[in-house]
């Protein structure tokens, strides 16, 4: 097993439902698609539309800067096929409706080439729009499962982070094939072993539930598994349950493992925890309820400590060179800011697209980027590789396992402690030893 430690200094949550959104190339809905809107022969206007005023500024603002700082080396560097990118960002407030009208003023009325970065209130509101207007999409987002599709030839839907569908049965081979079990930490889950399963009743919630019963459906463990929807007022009552119907390990599909292990504190129940992929941060948990007979880990889709991740990081904080209003000192802080990442991943898949164009010598177009965007695998450093050959438009499909423990001093400290894998690949051992 692969284990990169790290002290409590490094690592924000990147796994937070953040939906954003990288378009490319085209026209309006209904025109001819050889059009290319918001191209002329010197610019490319792309749109922004993101929260950066008001109490959800913390999440838009180091989200847009790192979109900024990226497009901004491109184009002290040349730009894009002969181009300068020219960014058009607008503050939505976080108010969906008034993020709805921007979406519109900038495809229709600015008409831009392509759009960076939507917030996540945005999706139920904007996405048929957007589909229907035909602009392809590069989608960081929490998983929902409507975003993604396993074969759609020509779809401009590009999704980069998991989707839930993906997390669940992960999280399920996890709990499973992971030796953390026993007073020594060594063994398997026994062969006849419940397995507990708290979710929120939201629509992530029933996509994980049911992905996760799909797979225990396939692999002979559904009659295990104990799933409970819940809400921080019951914890403590679903945990009891889960305590007396002998449950041996926990699935956390909610986004407050924070709360869940403080009632798990409470109850004296010592049992690992397998948490979602938004949960694999140092905030997501507290010192003062760990145990060391509590393992607590986590899906993770980014790491930063191989020397791959070290490099991206590198990278990232070299952007910001570009933004000359950024601080060296602020600059600093968005490399260890998560939403940062997730701005800096945005505006390199963004770039990567681009740039697909003059290598592939393709005129700008929407069916272009369809092309460009399949054409290669994404090696960002730091996640898992990704395509989109074939229509598959799923995203990163493998994830790591991450851990939090609590050195005897008191000290903090977190890592991935085992490769990105798939299911498959998870389970491969335990199907060897238990014939399933």
């Amino acid at each position: 097993m692969k284990k990169f430690a790290k002290k409590l200094s490094a690592i924000t949550a990147m796994m937070l439902a953040v939906v954003m959104f990288v378009t490319a190339c085209g026209n309006g809905a209904g025109g001819d698609s050889n059009l290319a809107q918001g191209v002329t022969d010197d610019e490319i206007l792309i749109g922004n539309v993101f929260v950066v005023s008001g109490p959800f500024a913390f999440v838009g603002i180091p989200i847009v800067e790192s979109i900024r700082a990226v497009i901004e080396r491109q184009n002290a560097h040349g730009g894009v096929a002969g181009r300068q990118i020219n960014l058009i960002s607008h503050d939505d407030g976080g108010d969906p409706t008034q993020g709805h009208l921007l979406i519109e003023r900038l495809l229709e009325e600015d008409r831009v080439f392509a759009m960076v970065g939507l917030s996540g209130a945005q999706a139920p509101m904007s996405l048929d729009y957007m589909l229907d207007f035909g602009v392809p999409i590069v989608n960081i987002t929490g998983g929902l499962g409507l975003l993604y599709s396993e074969y759609n030839p020509g779809g401009r839907m590009f999704n980069v982070q998991p989707s839930n569908r993906i997390d669940g049965p992960i999280l399920l081979a996890r709990a499973l094939a992971t030796q953390v079990y026993g007073p020594n930490r060594d063994q398997y889950l026994p062969d006849d072993a419940r397995i507990g399963v708290m979710l929120n009743a939201t629509d992530a919630g029933f996509e994980l539930a049911e992905s996760i019963e799909t797979l225990a459906r396939e692999i002979g463990v559904y009659d295990r598994l104990m799933i409970e929807f819940v809400t921080a007022d019951i914890y403590f009552t679903v945990i009891q349950q889960m305590m007396t119907s002998g449950v041996e390990v926990l699935i956390n599909g909610t986004m407050d493992g924070m709360g869940i292990v403080a009632a798990m504190y409470d109850a004296g129940w010592y049992i690992p925890v397998f948490s979602v992929y938004g949960q694999s941060t140092v905030t997501s948990f507290s010192p003062v309820t760990y145990h060391p007979q509590r393992p607590l880990f986590a899906t993770i889709w980014a790491e930063d400590t191989s020397p791959e991740a070290l490099a991206m990081l590198a990278d990232m904080r070299d952007t910001f060179n570009y933004l000359p209003h950024i601080p060296a000192h602020e600059a600093d802080g968005f490399i260890d800011n998560g939403f940062a990442r997730a701005g800096y991943m945005m505006g390199m898949v963004l770039v990567e697209g681009l740039r697909r164009f003059d290598e592939l010598d393709l005129e700008l177009t929407w069916e272009n980027f369809v092309v460009a965007m399949e054409s290669d695998i994404f090696d960002l450093g730091g996640f898992p590789n990704f395509g989109f050959a074939d229509g598959r438009r799923m995203g990163v499909e493998d994830l790591a396992l991450w851990e939090y423990w609590v050195y005897p001093n008191g000290e903090v400290g977190f890592g991935v402690i085992d490769d990105f894998m798939s299911v498959d690949e998870i389970l491969a051992p335990w199907r060897a030893r238990t014939g399933n």
